[in-house]
């Protein structure tokens, strides 16, 4: 298996997603894209393509300039009908580079927060009724046409969405460890205003490992879903 994997920042990590890569001896190519150099792998024989989050905006690319060629790079996976998730800002990517807004998400979700499944189609991947998820964002997708939306939260209208057999874009994180969760305190706090939707770090770290064992095998199951033939 052939998996290209969109890094934006060198704390945005694929946490539990590495596990299921070991378990189907993926070989993983990673696009570093907060580094000087990059390369965008060519498409020819990859199963599967997973953009991470980042602490970003899709629509700051002035200061961000490759998200420009990225989001290209997203439109070509898509029209090579090849499996794609993205997460947090991916899904934000995913839905930016298809032509629809990212925009101010009512409250700031930072911490783990119930996602409902909304999908009332079973053509798509089925979420649990409800689930308990980790959430770093202030901004959200519009849901692009055609999509079916998956998931919604309390606060997030859109927290995922499903496109053909092949795509799925989330908001939330079903791929956060502790360790993520901490290093996310420790780089960008800064995004940790005050508001009914915002955890403290010992609220985040507390049931973390209780939090990501209960949400691992869901995550697992959307990856095999998303690279079945």
């Amino acid at each position: 298996m052939n998996v290209v994997v969109l890094v934006h920042a060198p704390f945005e990590r694929l946490g539990q997603i590495a596990i299921w890569l070991e378990q189907h001896s993926a070989k993983v190519m990673e696009v570093t894209l907060f580094q000087s150099e990059y390369t965008f792998p060519d498409l020819t024989e990859k199963d599967l393509v997973i953009v991470l989050g980042g602490p970003m905006s899709v629509n700051e690319e002035d200061k961000y300039p490759w998200l420009i060629p990225e989001k290209a790079y997203i439109r070509d996976v898509i029209a090579a009908d090849i499996p794609l998730l993205g997460i947090c800002l991916g899904g934000q990517l995913i839905a930016n580079a298809l032509g629809y807004k990212v925009t101010a998400n009512p409250e700031v979700e930072i911490g783990w927060h119930k996602v409902e499944s909304v999908a009332e189609s079973s053509d798509v991947f089925q979420f649990p009724k409800q689930l308990d998820i980790f959430n770093w964002h202030g901004e959200t997708f519009e849901l692009p046409k055609g999509a079916t939306r998956l998931l919604k939260s309390e606060v997030c209208a859109n927290q995922g969405f499903q496109l053909g057999r092949r795509i799925i874009g989330l908001q939330c994180h079903p791929e956060v460890r502790k360790q993520e969760i901490q290093e996310w305190i420790d780089e960008i706090s800064g995004q940790m205003v005050e508001g009914d939707y915002v955890h403290t770090p010992e609220q985040m770290l507390s049931v973390a490992e209780e939090k990501m064992s209960a949400v691992r095998p869901v995550l697992f199951a959307m990856l095999d879903y998303l690279v079945e033939p």
